[in-house]
């Protein structure tokens, strides 16, 4: 069997399972790997990549705990791995209905990439039907703010962020608030 074969029969038994808590052993060994080979194993990024979308896994308790691979890992994700992650981070960010997945493909957008493509990616996802998915789009834009070297691209996160006060959610609105106001304490402080 190989190494893909078995990284992806272990992931996807966790999920049939429903065990979260086997989650952390196996991003551990991820992480491991990754020590040792000094890059992040494509067959790693394949077999997740090919669960993202699985309903089993998008019920998972705590399968946010999966995606934090890649902040854990950034610097070891070639160029190529980052631009196949986007878009499939992007498509199943509507399809999570754990806030903390969200949450963290929201920070995994607008910190690790931080660029134009993050950027629209962000702009598309304000656009959610629902609810909780569009209140975690400010995370994504806060960090564009703080994280690009591209004053630019800066400027237009800023504006998208304080656009969506205009949101229908109350609590779209109030995390708009909140990532504003971190704006302003980091701005003064």
């Amino acid at each position: 069997m190989t190494e893909r074969n078995e990284f992806l029969q272990r992931l996807t038994e966790l999920i049939d399972s429903g065990k979260s808590e086997s989650l952390e052993p196996l991003v551990f060994d991820v992480g491991m790997r990754v020590l040792e080979d000094c890059a992040f194993p494509q067959e790693y990024l394949d077999a997740i990549l090919s669960v993202l979308h699985d309903p089993g896994f998008l019920r998972l308790k705590d399968s946010w705990k999966l995606l934090r691979i890649f902040e854990y890992n950034w610097d070891d994700l070639t160029d190529s791995q980052r631009s196949t992650l986007l878009p499939e981070l992007e498509q199943a960010y509507r399809l999570f209905s754990d806030w903390m997945a969200c949450f963290v493909i929201s920070g995994i957008l607008g910190e690790q990439y931080g660029d134009e493509r993050a950027f629209n990616a962000l702009c598309r996802l304000k656009g959610a039907v629902a609810e909780m998915q569009r209140s975690l789009v400010p995370h994504g834009f806060e960090h564009i703010v703080t994280s690009t070297s591209d004053p630019a691209l800066a400027n237009r996160a800023f504006a998208e962020l304080t656009g969506m006060q205009r949101d229908n959610s109350e609590a779209v609105r109030r995390e708009v608030s909140e990532s504003l106001s971190r704006l302003m304490n980091r701005k003064s402080g």
